[in-house]
């Protein structure tokens, strides 16, 4: 069964119960009725299939950010009020069990709506191209190409993911959250704490690695090869950009045979993608939480900061661009970015 059906099927699980024993709260907000049965034409005796409602279609809003599908859905809880009393208590948790649930439905569907505008852009990669080739050669534009990456990826996880949510039901972002679980949950399916605790988490230690000993301009120089980077300078891009576990960090160790790969491959994404912010509208234009996740793979802090100072530090990285390497932004602060 390939992922894209079991997509489906987990979206029609919500109103079934294949697995009565477990978690009981993810079915038991489903009041529908059972299905009707499906009429039969007495003339023909043949089955008369019954519509499915369709999905509204996804239409991207530009050419340089990804439609707001590829993002995680407004989250509503219920407010909490003190001194509740046990009967209220349990209604308040059904409540915000029930909101969560309904929270990763939505993240689910998202992802369906997704997978079938990603089918309609196939036919538009050339054969033996790869995204990026397709990128840059205008077959595709910066948003249509997000959709694309980010659809497969949270497709690839629907699996693991359904998994958990039909064992742990309302309490998967218990789960999630302290089993270090995100890793399996598509990125649609993220709550808000999930997506504040991880970018806090990257910070900090990016702070402690530029604590440990920044690295100056004049080392780097105009060094591009990532496989001749020495090894200080791996480990702290491998840190800043959360390349690798922090298990790492622990034993005083950093897995150098595994970071270059991993450092090219990020250097690789992070360059197409200054060539498409570029070319379809430029920093200015780029969306609130686009703009926060073009900083995060950029190695620029965004907790706490307003969006008009992480826009400004995007728009000197983009004039840093023309004079220095990435390898050269990604392992000095944006103070010492050279400007043109």
């Amino acid at each position: 069964m390939s992922k894209f059906h079991i997509c489906k099927h987990l979206l029609g699980s919500f109103h079934q119960r294949p697995f009565p024993f477990l978690a009981p709260a993810l079915y038991s907000y489903s009041t529908k009725a059972a299905a009707p049965a499906i009429p039969r034409d007495s003339k023909h005796s043949k089955t008369v299939p019954l519509r499915q409602a369709k999905l509204p279609p996804i239409k991207p809003l530009d050419a340089l950010n990804p439609p707001t599908s590829t993002l995680p859905p407004p989250l509503t809880l219920p407010a909490s009020e003190p001194n509740l009393s046990g009967t209220e208590k349990l209604k308040f948790f059904y409540r915000t069990g029930k909101a969560y649930l309904s929270f990763y439905k939505s993240g689910i569907k998202a992802i369906y709506q997704n997978y079938k505008t990603l089918r309609q852009l196939r036919p538009r990669i050339p054969r033996g191209k790869s995204l990026e080739q397709a990128l840059r050669d205008g077959a595709l534009t910066r948003a249509e190409y997000h959709l694309v990456k980010r659809t497969r990826r949270d497709v690839s996880r629907i699996p693991l993911f359904g998994l958990v949510l039909a064992i742990c039901g309302e309490f998967t972002p218990l789960v999630v959250i302290f089993l270090g679980l995100s890793g399996v949950v598509p990125r649609t399916c993220h709550i808000p704490r999930q997506i504040d605790g991880a970018r806090k988490k990257l910070e900090a230690r990016r702070r402690e690695s530029f604590r440990q000993g920044t690295v100056t301009v004049r080392e780097i120089g105009k060094l591009e090869d990532v496989q001749k980077l020495p090894k200080p300078i791996l480990a702290h891009v491998g840190r800043s950009l959360g390349l690798y576990s922090s298990l790492w960090d622990r034993i005083g160790l950093a897995p150098t045979v595994l970071l270059p790969w991993r450092i090219q491959k990020a250097v690789d994404r992070i360059d197409v993608d200054d060539f498409a912010i570029e070319r379809d509208g430029g920093m200015k234009n780029l969306s609130e939480e686009e703009l926060k996740l073009a900083a995060e793979e950029r190695g620029i802090d965004v907790v706490g900061k307003p969006i008009g100072e992480i826009r400004s530090v995007l728009a000197k990285w983009a004039e840093a661009r023309k004079r220095a390497s990435i390898i050269e932004l990604l392992s000095t602060r944006p103070s010492a970015w050279p400007q043109v």
